[in-house]
């Protein structure tokens, strides 16, 4: 049984995702983390999982026929490089942001000391249990529409997905193109306090600096950095029609 804060919170969001028939309980477990049953010893009630598991099919689909339909002089593998990347954990993880989902996650206490509302894995499965919700609740249209709108102002353009989002594995294939050595990082400067560092990264290939980039983390620092080289090297090569 919801309470009347709970609903209200729910409710809320359902203006948010324009989803105003969309069932409460079923929006609420969408937003359960399995946590949050445990610590509250209501270990058989339901979490997002399931909900998770249908959604990331749904998603699948929908974005399977928008590129279908957007691009249809792209090759089955162009499609499924881009679908790869906006449905992945990092990309939806993004969406989920913009909707400010974690704000709505029933998380155990636990989980939300070790920063999980903000985990990129735990929102972007928040977001494919919602998509999951609105399927069950509505059907597959209204989860259609619901996705597309959602994705409506995404650049979906081949080579912007490739370069902003596999920047270490283009460059690799740069480099492997020409013999097989492989582009080594290296951290050049670490700065600020533990809890806050910044890492400067440059990327070299054959005793040549290609590129350097910032972060506070040292793997996004190498994806700035490749990003960095790829935009030095002119890569990816602009293709037409694109």
């Amino acid at each position: 049984m919801l309470s009347a804060v709970r609903k209200k919170q729910l409710n809320k969001l359902k203006k948010i995702l324009n989803a105003h028939n969309l069932d409460l309980e079923l929006l609420n477990t969408a937003l359960t983390h399995s946590s949050y049953n445990f610590e509250s010893a209501n270990e058989n009630l339901p979490d997002y999982e399931r909900l998770e598991f249908l959604g990331d099919s749904v998603l699948r689909i929908c974005i399977s026929e928008y590129l279908y339909d957007k691009y249809s002089d792209y090759d089955e593998g162009k499609l499924t490089k881009i679908r790869s990347t906006l449905v992945s954990d990092k990309f939806i993880s993004t969406l989920a942001e913009k909707l400010n989902l974690n704000e709505y996650l029933n998380i155990g206490i636990h989980e939300e000391k070790d920063g999980g509302r903000n985990k990129e894995s735990i929102n972007a499965c928040a977001f494919e249990a919602v998509i999951g919700a609105v399927y069950k609740s509505l059907g597959f249209e209204k989860a259609k529409n619901f996705v597309y709108g959602l994705y409506s102002d995404v650049n979906t353009n081949f080579n912007e997905i490739m370069l902003n989002f596999n920047t270490k594995e283009l460059l690799q294939q740069y480099t492997q193109s020409i013999n097989k050595d492989l582009p080594e990082y290296k951290v050049i400067n670490e700065s600020g306090k533990a809890h806050n560092k910044t890492f400067e990264v440059e990327v070299i290939y054959q005793g040549k600096e290609l590129g350097r980039g910032i972060a506070k983390t040292k793997k996004d620092a190498e994806k700035n950095a490749a990003f960095n080289a790829l935009k030095n090297l002119n890569l990816p090569k602009e293709q037409k029609n694109e």
